[in-house]
């Protein structure tokens, strides 16, 4: 977990999370958001789109984003401002996600940091996703 201020943040700094699409997070998010979507649930009704299986919802990634800023970079007291999610290539559960992100502005006078992020499937060898983000920090 990081406390960071944007004083002490630099633009072009990097860093990285890792996270795996499992069953537990696949439910959890049917569960509360109960898009049934037979693209999401029935591989038949996915193989029907072109796809190899079901594909997972995309906030599932914009889930993952968002853990990634509230407990790995920024951190704590940290509150996302803004996110542009451009989903790229369809994932599927048990795939693993590589989220990179880059900033590429601090505003100290507002407490802002601005971000892109790469999301890639690394079990595919794909971009799955690219993101810009403003957060604040405290």
């Amino acid at each position: 977990m990081s406390d960071v201020q944007p004083t002490a943040v630099q633009e072009g700094f990097r860093t990285s999370h890792r996270y795996t699409i499992t069953a537990d997070i696949y439910e959890h998010f049917l569960a509360a958001f109960r898009d049934t979507n037979p693209l999401h649930m029935q591989d038949d009704a996915a193989k029907g789109c072109g796809f190899p299986e079901r594909v997972m919802h995309g906030m599932i990634l914009g889930g993952f984003i968002s853990h990634f800023v509230g407990v790995h970079f920024p951190g704590a007291n940290s509150v996302l401002h803004a996110v542009s999610l451009q989903f790229k290539s369809p994932c599927h559960l048990g795939d693993e996600i590589l989220i990179e992100a880059t900033v590429t502005q601090v505003v100290p006078a507002v407490n802002v940091v601005a971000l892109d992020m790469i999301v890639t499937n690394l079990t595919r060898g794909r971009v799955a996703a690219k993101s810009k983000l403003q957060v604040g920090v405290s």
